[in-house]
């Protein structure tokens, strides 16, 4: 308990951050981890493939329905039938675990910036650190209540997500470098600290999901696998000089 208090304490008294000094060691960082960076934005497509195929399979089966139909409606008429409810349960189910999987990648990826930017060596195995049995459980429930949160606030007339949104992304950093910490812990962490950073880190995130739109146009797609992770590397930097990281 006097760990996790320390910590609050280190939120409370924290000293504001500048911009400029944020965006600069967010660029250094991101020199040393661009490469795993273009890595976890594979693995999040090779993870997306058996949803790419079902999606193909659901074209190709309209299109063959279209064919046979004078007057293709632009809903599938057979959608309550048995075969089309089990096609997109598989799909949705799909979704789900794809959702699930990428996010506890996310969590290993964030586990390697801290390694790299601590002058440790990149193990490839530590994308998937948290789908170790002894990680795993945790992983999965924080991912749910992270839907969850996400849900609710959307349900809650929209406005609530702009919010939460800021929180829920320190989630990655907070659960990885405290995973012995407790759900309730981890969650309460997570929003005093994008609570207390709530403004600076909206600003940057704008800016850099701005940034790496006009890049992935002029690169024809390209900047979006090289440059995706930037957005979450200023969140590492929050999180370190709000903080604090060590060496594992």
């Amino acid at each position: 308990m006097k760990r996790i208090d320390n910590t609050y304490q280190k939120i409370a008294n924290a000293m504001p951050i500048d911009f400029s000094e944020l965006f600069n060691e967010s660029i250094a960082v991101f020199k040393t981890v661009w490469l795993q960076g273009v890595l976890v934005q594979l693995i999040g497509l090779i993870l997306s493939a058996p949803l790419l195929m079902l999606n193909l399979s659901f074209d190709f089966n309209n299109i063959g329905q279209s064919t046979n139909s004078e007057f293709a409606s632009p809903l599938p008429l057979d959608i309550f039938e048995s075969d089309s409810v089990l096609s997109y349960s598989l799909l949705f189910v799909l979704i789900f675990l794809l959702s699930i999987a990428t996010n506890i990648v996310s969590f290993g990826f964030f586990r390697i910036i801290k390694q790299m930017d601590c002058g440790q060596g990149f193990v490839f195995l530590d994308f998937f650190y948290f789908f170790k049995a002894k990680e795993l459980k945790k992983a999965i429930l924080l991912v749910l209540i992270y839907f969850g949160i996400t849900m609710v606030a959307l349900l809650l007339f929209v406005l609530p997500i702009f919010y939460v949104m800021i929180p829920l992304m320190f989630l990655a950093p907070v659960f990885a470098y405290n995973s012995e910490l407790k759900i309730s812990e981890i969650i309460k962490l997570t929003f005093k600290l994008g609570h207390k950073k709530w403004g600076l880190t909206f600003v940057t995130t704008l800016l850099n999901i701005l940034l790496i739109y006009v890049l992935t146009i002029a690169t024809c797609g390209l900047g979006a696998v090289f440059f995706g992770c930037f957005v979450q590397i200023p969140i590492y930097i929050i999180y370190k000089k709000t903080i604090g990281v060590e060496a594992a």
